[in-house]
């Protein structure tokens, strides 16, 4: 009578092992989840300071592409100079490029801001075009989750690309866009097929991209997590009794 209940015990405990193991919430989720809430303040601080006079924004950035006119005789690479590159916005509306040092980009159009430049520059034949971009946070089933600098232009898979390419386990037909904590755009599906930029999708700068990860019964671990309850639970009964 003793030796049933023992097992009857055993078989409890394993199946409250089991049990436990399969309702378990996905690490990857949890963790994905607990990264955004820090990458969202910031989102939000950098929201508050944006610029309503033109289309550069604090804690965004700028895209600068410099080339030289070939109408003009040589003036060397503007290869050199350093001037083709992405730049953080700070929160005072300024950026710092080689050459020149801090300049201003809050208040300015695409436009006046590649003639700023250019009148700093102050060298002949040199055209200066300038881009703003918007910061976006990707998070989830993706390699290199984290806050990105990308043109409203560009594509969603060049987000993703640019976090990395999805993971494996990436669950495409449940991506979202999350603004100030609320999910403001779903089934992202259709649209990452179709090519649409991250402007017609109505992604804005501060957003937060989810791929969640497919949720997968892993028969092998649900093994050995009652492997290992029986051995405890077995080693338990051996030890009692033998100070019996």
């Amino acid at each position: 009578m003793q030796t049933q209940r023992q097992y009857s015990f055993v078989a409890s405990l394993i199946t409250l092992g089991v049990s436990a193991l399969l309702v378990a919430p996905p690490l990857v989720t949890a963790q994905s989840k607990t990264n955004a809430k820090g990458l969202e303040v910031y989102s939000r601080r950098t929201s508050d300071l944006s610029s309503t006079t033109g289309e550069f924004t604090p804690g965004d950035g700028v895209r600068v592409m410099v080339w030289r006119d070939i109408s003009v005789a040589d003036q060397g690479s503007v290869q050199n100079l350093g001037l083709n590159d992405d730049f953080i916005i700070d929160s005072r509306g300024n950026f710092v490029l080689p050459v020149i040092g801090e300049m201003r980009a809050s208040g300015h159009t695409r436009k006046s801001l590649a003639r700023a430049i250019e009148d700093s520059l102050r060298i002949r034949g040199i055209r200066v075009m300038s881009s703003p971009l918007i910061r976006v946070t990707i998070l989830g089933a993706v390699n290199k989750p984290g806050s990105y600098l990308i043109e409203p232009k560009e594509s969603l898979w060049s987000l993703i690309g640019k976090a990395g390419g999805p993971s494996s386990d990436v669950d495409v037909k449940k991506m979202y866009v999350e603004r100030s904590g609320k999910v403001v755009i779903n089934n992202l599906l259709e649209s990452f097929e179709r090519g649409h930029s991250l402007e017609q999708l109505g992604v804005r700068s501060g957003d937060q991209i989810y791929l969640p990860a497919v949720s997968r019964f892993n028969f092998r671990h649900v093994v050995d997590y009652v492997t290992l309850t029986a051995s405890v639970v077995l080693l338990y009964f051996q030890v009692k009794d033998r100070t019996q």
